[in-house]
């Protein structure tokens, strides 16, 4: 049986310019694994944090040093001699270690590395691709298999409004969603023309296209209809039927805009309650092709989401992230509810494989899709597109179809579709 021989832990920079974790593993065999995780920028109270330094003289007290001696002076020596097969044993333990509500003992990003780098491992001792580790994982856990037979249709992030960007929009990302019935390959070169023709659109209109930090463009336009309408125009330049070929996504990040119990857009002179908000959401997705709207309300706005739920979720994903914030107990709530028909996989919002695996049992035991996502502070680590693999999740998110970090992802999955699934 293959053992770990050696774990060391070590800080590398992400892709905000801002230090995270990154691990290597030695197996007794030779063999190695390595892993690096996201950033936790925690927005909302009980989200799992990551430990940092706090030390003012490195990197604003950003550094990770205190979470790599975790890794590397107490995690890595007990776990020598110990099987990789054994991630539920060792997220478990991890996660009692922790002993706290939002893994602030430890840090979200010390229990992460840890509990990715053991499912490279595993995946690097049976000589099989990650994503069927995971796959097998979840099955050995659960007695329970997960057919794999497609890639998840990727979410193309195209305009960036809100917090993610500096631009007078509200709404946090405008999105492409290619149709499902496309191939990854195909969906990928078609929404990577699209990002393209959005850049000679946006120029032609005299819009900027400065870039947003997930990649979306960040055009100076006066109102959220605005990017609706660009969208709608850049997939007809390319001959290509939007509600057929392309669908729109919008994540509106509510939070962002609401205040008092009312939402206030620049779409309109006035605050809104929350009915004639959610009037207004209906007349969108109305006249628009829309597939998905994540956050359409204030995180906590409960009875707004189950009564936007009731109204349109029979044609359109009604997704939660900020809702759910990968937190078992908002899960378990939204859907005895009725708040949301989806959710965002997000596992530097929980700390270990495992408790996604959990998320995913309670999702597909209750009708609820899952969308394995990516994050603002993200490295090159492409771990995220084999756990959504491994899970089919209906949709990933990573972002647009540039950057490095945001690419890294989508690349994996072409390479999946390629060579495991023989799609060319």
């Amino acid at each position: 049986m293959t053992t770990i021989q050696s774990i060391h832990a070590y800080e590398i920079i992400d892709s905000r310019g801002a230090p995270t974790l990154e691990a290597q593993l030695v197996l007794d065999n030779g063999l190695h694994a390595r892993t690096s995780v996201p950033a936790a920028y925690s927005l909302f109270p009980n989200e799992a944090v990551d430990v940092r330094d706090e030390d003012p003289n490195r990197f604003f007290g950003r550094g990770v040093l205190h979470a790599a001696s975790y890794i590397n002076e107490l995690i890595g020596p007990k776990l020598k001699g110990v099987s990789p097969e054994k991630l539920a044993e060792i997220d478990d333990w991890l996660v009692k270690a922790d002993g706290t509500r939002n893994k602030s003992r430890l840090g979200v990003n010390t229990l992460l590395t840890v509990s990715q780098l053991i499912a490279r491992a595993g995946a690097v001792a049976n000589g099989i691709p990650l994503f069927k580790q995971l796959n097998n994982l979840y099955k050995k856990k659960y007695n329970e298999e997960i057919k794999i037979s497609k890639i998840p249709t990727p979410i193309f992030n195209m305009i960036n409004g809100g917090r993610h960007a500096n631009s007078s929009m509200d709404f946090q990302e405008f999105q492409i969603i290619p149709s499902s019935s496309f191939s990854f390959g195909t969906a990928y070169q078609k929404s990577i023309e699209l990002f393209s023709e959005l850049k000679k659109v946006l120029e032609y209109r005299n819009a900027t296209t400065a870039v947003g930090e997930e990649g979306g463009f960040s055009p100076n336009l006066s109102a959220n209809l605005d990017a609706l309408e660009i969208l709608n125009e850049t997939v007809s330049q390319l001959k290509m039927k939007m509600g057929l070929d392309m669908f729109v996504g919008i994540d509106m990040a509510a939070s962002f805009f609401a205040k008092n119990n009312a939402y206030t857009i620049k779409d309109k002179s006035h605050a809104m309650h929350v009915d004639e908000y959610i009037a207004f959401i209906k007349t969108i997705t109305d006249n628009y092709s829309i597939l998905a709207l994540e956050d359409p309300l204030d995180n906590e706005d409960w009875a707004g989401w189950k009564k936007l739920t009731s109204l349109i979720s029979s044609t359109i994903y009604i997704i939660g992230d900020e809702l759910i914030r990968t937190s078992k107990d908002r899960l378990n709530f939204a859907i005895k509810d009725g708040s949301c028909t989806s959710f965002l996989l997000k596992p530097n919002q929980i700390g270990t494989i495992s408790e996604i695996f959990e998320l995913v049992r309670i999702a597909r035991q209750n009708n609820v899709s899952y969308i394995a996502a990516g994050n603002m502070a993200e490295t090159n680590d492409d771990f995220i597109a084999d756990l959504a693999v491994a899970m089919q999740s209906e949709f990933v998110k990573f972002g647009a179809p540039i950057l490095g970090e945001r690419v890294a992802k989508y690349n994996r999955l072409w390479q999946i579709e390629r060579d495991e699934l023989g799609i060319k």
